[in-house]
């Protein structure tokens, strides 16, 4: 098996133990430097030529204290969460450059007790600037990273030894960059970090507290929330984007403090999928291919004010030209009050199409059981 294949697997099995296992894990407030040594991860042969060079950088991160979102962390065993910037070079200015990236982390122990020393497994997420993209004249070299500002995505397990209030660790992570198709060529830009982190805590471990689901059954509830969104595609080979448009209506059921489950409805229009199956699969118009509607099955795991969405949907209506009828998406939600702002990712399975969008929601009154 290829040792890209091999490492994507071990990281798949580390998030659904991440998911799956109890974790037990105590927050407080801190600040660490790390030093970023690492390598290109080639998943296809056209990412060869970037991955020659090593990868070096420096992050800053900051934990929340003890008290920073004390209501939800207790149903995850405390972990602890801040916000990280990344500074990273890949050596290779002229084709790659560098990246800035700013993110959220959230960070689980393995272990029950951890006042010396501790093992777990850590996620970020967010924004990254990198400061040179494909270009077909001046930078053909460059097929993974297209536009400027990406999706950041990281993933890792870490160790610490504290000597309160200082500690040191090492990290060992995967680290992914995208644009999510709003511009091609996107192959995405991977990298395998080690990180040999310094760090300072503010205050020492908090008591923690045992969750009880039962003390927040006011928070269970249904609720009907509808969301309007847009985006920016592109076609490869073809000199223009396309603004994408969708809507959809939906049906949740809180089935804890920190859960949701609930099914939906979408409304999808992207003209960029026409011109997509004119260049590449001799596509002649005799049907649209740009609307799209069908119902999903969805899931939300909840951090307070802001949860993680995913859905998988089957698209109806006229068959010609599709691919596959499934799609999925997958990303944020913030409730302020019942309006609910979005960030996703949604993939296509007709033609494998992706865009990143954005939308405003609300949330109407809610139904007591």
């Amino acid at each position: 098996m290829p040792k890209s294949k091999q490492t994507c697997i071990i990281f798949l099995c580390a998030l659904l133990y991440f998911i799956g296992s109890p974790v037990y894990s105590f927050s407080q407030e801190s600040i660490d430097v790390s030093y970023i040594s690492g390598s290109v991860l080639v998943h296809t042969k056209k990412i060869e030529p970037i991955s020659e060079r090593p990868v070096d950088g420096l992050s800053v991160s900051y934990t929340f204290n003890n008290q920073a979102g004390q209501h939800w962390r207790k149903f995850y065993n405390y972990p602890n969460y801040g916000i990280n910037y990344t500074f990273k070079s890949f050596n290779n200015h002229g084709v790659i450059g560098n990246s800035h990236a700013f993110t959220t982390f959230l960070q689980v122990s393995f272990l029950k007790r951890h006042t010396f020393f501790d093992l777990g497994l850590k996620g970020a997420a967010g924004l990254a600037y990198l400061t040179e993209t494909y270009d077909e004249f001046t930078n053909p070299e460059n097929q993974a990273i297209s536009t400027h500002l990406n999706i950041a995505g990281e993933f890792g397990f870490y160790s610490r030894l504290t000597f309160h209030p200082v500690y040191i660790g090492y990290t060992y992570g995967l680290n992914h960059f995208s644009n999510g198709l709003i511009k091609s060529p996107n192959l995405g830009l991977n990298t395998l970090n080690n990180y040999i982190t310094l760090g300072y805590e503010f205050e020492k471990h908090t008591e923690k507290e045992e969750a009880h689901f039962e003390e927040n059954n006011q928070l269970i509830k249904n609720e009907f929330w509808a969301y309007a969104s847009t985006g920016v595609n592109s076609v490869k080979n073809y000199d223009g984007r396309f603004v994408f448009f969708a809507a959809s209506v939906n049906y949740s059921k809180q089935l804890s403090p920190i859960s949701k489950i609930g099914v939906g409805f979408d409304f999808i229009n992207d003209e960029a999928l026409n011109k997509y199956a004119e260049i590449n699969y001799k596509y002649d118009g005799e049907s649209d291919l740009s609307f799209r509607y069908g119902p999903n099955l969805q899931g939300e795991v909840m951090f307070g004010n802001l949860s993680l969405l995913a859905a998988y949907g089957v698209f109806t209506g006229d068959e010609t030209n599709y691919v596959s009828r499934a799609y999925y998406k997958v990303g944020g939600k913030y409730y302020a009050k019942n309006i609910i702002a979005l960030a996703m990712i949604r993939a296509v399975p007709l033609f494998k199409a992706q865009v990143v969008e954005f939308g405003l929601g609300y949330r109407f009154q809610r139904i007591k059981n």
